[in-house]
């Protein structure tokens, strides 16, 4: 044996490798800290031309087009396999040896593909030793796709955790250092420690940067290998690592000033750079994430009293909706009209001075409206300990550090007679787009990106690659019932789901709002049917209450994709049965967040099934057509309370493609704006 582990028979070949792969290696095969790169590297952005823009596109897509061979299953499974045999036989101490053999050409060599190869079986070795989990040839190639800086898509249930070890064990091996970026704290301190002893064994250190955990710690963490995080985290550590480094923003004057002040940065930066991220649920965090922008502020004096929001609630009350102003639900919008104008001009004679400027008088009482017809508690904010906490559309989850700008949340808990916080002013801001395009290399997986993948391949350059299941997918999908009105939908979801209960199969209901929840939470106890409830309000039992949504005869409601990233395991029972059965209350903003509820069944070749129920009187669809619109709905489905299936389905797709179509606007209007304000800011000489 020979000090790789592998017999000396063998190194003739080895070495014919190694001659190969030893040439140059650009900065896409070495993405990390150093001469060439700097002590912070993360992509330039460019200032391209759209046509620019387009051929680039075009070029990229006609590359991809003439590799995709590349990555195929066959393709790499065949090439790890050649090293399979080899690897079982060697000892502990033989395979510490292979690992610091691959780890010196992959940091010698960069992300070069026979050491890449090499690397992914050797790591699909050690995670069958240390975590009794040996990956699958579907996650192998899931793998892959993501270390070739594209987005995997897999479906739930196959081992997303799992298949990115591959490319982040591979990455940091290289000297790479990667960010793991997942939904929420818990996933991301869940992850780090079940994939310790991998790393370990690899002798990779790793850990997870969450909410809470003191500065010295994060930096500590950030000097590792590999960190679990969230968007959120990673994002606003690198906002506070541009504040640091303050006026050396530009690249002139970071060039220009980094060899006097850069020992000083580096003790009080967080990052090591923007080398590579893999992103789980890659659509969730750069696509549905993208229109919120992150800002980092700081208190500003408190100019108005809470009498001034009072009173600024007081007033609104009195305007009626439709005469003195006007409210547009889907862009979520409202405007005075000039009676209005007027109503307030009259209302305002007798107030303080503040009120006679019309400027801050109309914008006041805007915010007044906004907060009354917009914002619903339970739905959009929770109220917790006297606190205004908002509410995650997209996961139901708080988000408890954040909150609405320009007034609007002081207004909302004046509202909800709470004290009054003092309003913010930005110190930095940036938007996931920007801010994501800065990696060097940026990969991801999800359950649900083809629908997205080009806006993912135009502002990230990502390519979307399925990924065949390990199992045949066994998921019945029933048809979404439409029911004329809400009695008949109430009515046949309970003797829908004492049916189910019965059999002793375990239910999981999705909501859109805590409100909702907590609603069918009270037809669920009216009809003395015991069950589990899940939403914002219990979020810190998000992961033991989803985990036993598959034992027999449990009921769980929960709010959208709460719970998302645990396992539901089914036992034997449960499977004879027919499996998990889901159940949507609503369409949601988009058909891929369907798509993720109804995935939260049948996984990995269990059993399962999912149905919808909704009525035409739900929020959503009333607000979506007008009321003229409706009685045609309702005269076409006849005596029936259930609208057709094929009229349903049209009925249910066209108000969420309308969603789909103005969000994207948003997300495209949001990146021209950052960019412009960013075009701004550098000439001025000041950072973002």
């Amino acid at each position: 044996m020979s000090d790789t582990g592998f017999d000396t028979a063998d190194m003739a070949s080895y070495t014919a490798v190694e001659r190969y792969v030893t040439k140059p290696a650009g900065p896409d095969n070495k993405p990390r800290p150093g001469v060439l790169l700097g002590r912070y590297p993360q992509k330039k952005e460019t200032r391209n031309t759209d046509f620019e823009k387009l051929i680039a596109r075009w070029a990229a897509d006609a590359k991809f087009l003439f590799t995709r061979q590349k990555y195929s299953q066959n393709y790499i499974v065949s090439r790890i396999n050649d090293y399979e045999h080899d690897l079982k036989q060697l000892s502990e101490p033989d395979l510490t040896a292979q690992i610091a053999y691959i780890q010196e050409n992959l940091q010698r060599s960069g992300l070069q593909e026979p050491w890449v190869i090499q690397a992914f079986a050797t790591i699909r070795e050690v995670a069958g030793r240390t975590l009794g989990k040996r990956h699958f040839d579907t996650q192998l190639l899931g793998g892959w796709v993501m270390i070739h800086g594209m987005v995997a898509q897999m479906q739930t249930g196959e081992g997303k955790t799992l298949a990115a070890t591959l490319p982040a064990c591979t990455a940091a091996l290289a000297g790479i250092p990667v960010h793991v970026i997942t939904a929420n704290d818990y996933l991301a301190a869940r992850d780090a420690e079940l994939l310790q002893p991998l790393y370990q064994r690899l002798g990779l250190v790793a850990g997870s940067v969450i909410d809470g955990m003191e500065t010295d710690q994060r930096r500590k963490i950030y000097a590792g290998d590999i960190v679990h995080t969230t968007h959120k985290q990673i994002a606003f550590d690198y906002l506070r690592d541009k504040i640091a480094m303050a006026e050396d923003t530009t690249p002139f004057r970071l060039q220009f000033k980094q060899i006097q002040k850069e020992r000083r940065h580096s003790s009080r930066l967080f990052l090591r750079g923007l080398c590579f991220a893999i992103i789980d649920e890659a659509d969730s965090v750069l696509i549905d994430e993208a229109g919120t922008p992150l800002i980092i502020s700081k208190n500003l004096p408190a100019e108005d009293s809470e009498a001034v929001y009072v009173d600024a609630l007081h007033l609104a009350s009195r305007l009626i909706i439709n005469e003195h102003f006007t409210v547009d639900f889907d862009q979520r919008t409202l405007t005075l009209t000039e009676a209005g104008e007027r109503h307030l001009l009259e209302a305002a004679q007798a107030m303080a001075e503040l009120w006679q400027s019309t400027r801050q008088r109309n914008a006041l009482i805007t915010q007044a409206l906004t907060a009354q017809y917009l914002f619903i508690v339970n739905k959009h904010y929770l109220v917790s300990d006297g606190k205004i906490q908002l509410i995650d559309q997209l996961t139901g989850r708080v988000m408890a550090d954040r909150s609405w700008e320009q007034g609007l949340h002081q207004m909302i808990e004046a509202k909800e007679s709470c004290a009054i916080t003092h309003q913010r002013e930005p110190l930095t801001r940036i938007s996931y787009q920007r801010f994501f395009s800065r990696y060097l290399k940026l990969a991801g997986t999800s359950g649900t990106a083809k629908e997205v993948a080009t806006e993912l391949h135009s502002v990230y350059g990502l390519h979307v690659v399925d990924i065949p299941t390990y199992k045949p997918c066994r998921r019945k999908m029933l048809p979404e019932r439409l029911y004329l009105a809400a009695d008949a939908k109430w009515a046949a979801l309970i003797t829908r789901i004492k049916e189910l209960n019965r059999l002793g199969r375990p239910i999981l209901i999705g909501t859109c709002s805590v409100a909702e929840s907590e609603e069918i939470s009270a037809k669920l106890t009216a009809h003395s049917l015991p069950h589990q409830v899940l939403n914002a309000k219990q979020n810190k039992h998000e992961a033991e209450i989803i985990a036993r949504a598959g034992q027999s005869g449990n009921i769980t409601v929960a709010t959208n994709m709460a719970g998302r990233g645990t396992d539901i395991e089914l036992d034997a029972r449960v499977i004879a049965l027919g499996g998990l059965h889901v159940i949507a209350m609503a369409r949601n903003d988009a058909l891929r967040i369907d798509r993720q509820l109804y995935g939260r069944c049948a996984r990995q070749g269990d059993p399962g099934s999912a149905e919808a129920f909704i009525s035409l009187q739900d929020e959503r669809i009333a607000q979506a057509y007008p009321e003229s619109l409706l009685k045609i709905f309702s005269r076409l489905a006849g005596n029936e309370q259930l609208v057709p299936e094929r009229l349903a389905r049209i009925i249910l797709r066209w108000p969420q493609k309308k969603i789909e179509n103005q969000q994207a606007e948003i997300r495209d209007q949001l990146m021209k704006q950052d960019k412009q304000r960013a075009r701004i800011l550098a000439f001025s000489g000041r950072f973002e």
